[in-house]
């Protein structure tokens, strides 16, 4: 009974409530009392918004690398060649230098104007040591396949890695 109480309470009290947006640099924030909203401002190319963390790269990595969490506590070129260097978990926000410290991205979106994929196209870890494809063709035994995320536009990707690994036989 009492946990109704401080429930209606609470909605009550936050009922004439709203919460406007906070901007961090580039990137808007929209908080409001049904969740977070990160707005897509990918204005100009190698761009991104999501939520990241801090990590140390195990290699030398580019911006917008697909990366794997080695057994070392480093982040890594994922490769879908084989099930060690699997399952993608973030993409590397900018360069970093091997044993350096950086940004990885774990969901969110990504531009790059470079990039041409075909819009709604599925995206997945590549045999190509840090990259992407949507194209899973070419894949042979023992090639692992896992989806990463979907193209919204031809350059501009929403990351969002399954964990789920499909490993051809």
């Amino acid at each position: 009974m009492l946990g109704k109480l401080k429930s209606k309470f609470i909605n009550w009290l936050l009922r004439d409530v709203h919460l406007d947006e906070i901007h961090i640099g580039e990137h808007s924030v929209v908080i409001s009392l049904a969740g977070v909203k990160i707005e897509e401002a990918l204005a100009a190319n190698l761009t991104w918004c999501g939520t990241t963390c801090d990590g140390t790269a195990g290699e030398a990595l580019a911006q917008f690398d697909a990366c794997y969490l080695k057994s070392d506590g480093k982040y890594w070129k994922a490769d879908a060649d084989a099930v060690t260097t699997m399952p993608v978990i973030a993409i590397a926000t900018a360069a970093i230098s091997a044993e350096a410290s950086g940004v990885f991205l774990l969901m969110g979106f990504v531009r790059k104007d470079a990039w041409t994929w075909t819009v709604g196209g599925l995206l997945y870890a590549s045999l190509t040591a840090g990259a992407l494809t949507q194209d899973v063709s070419g894949y042979t035994t023992p090639d692992q396949v896992q989806v990463v995320g979907i193209a919204i536009t031809a350059n501009i990707i929403l990351f969002n890695p399954s964990y789920e690994l499909v490993e051809i036989s």
